[in-house]
């Protein structure tokens, strides 16, 4: 998406923090923002993952608009 002019945000747990940076690096961005939440999340109640992505969505924000 990047690539293509498109603002994107990446967002993954806390347990991928290595293969999100070995991705980037792989990809030539090494510097390219990632968030990261607490893993896991697949366990999550609908209103706990409500709140959660209430919690990234400032930092989503600063990412799509060149802030983080």
């Amino acid at each position: 998406m990047e690539n293509a002019g498109i603002p994107s945000a990446t967002i993954c747990t806390d347990r991928f923090i290595p293969t999100a940076a070995g991705m980037a690096k792989m990809w030539g961005a090494p510097d390219y923002p990632t968030i990261f939440t607490e893993h896991p999340i697949e366990n999550l109640s609908r209103e706990a993952l409500r709140a959660r992505a209430e919690e990234l969505a400032p930092k989503v924000v600063r990412v799509l608009t060149g802030e983080g």
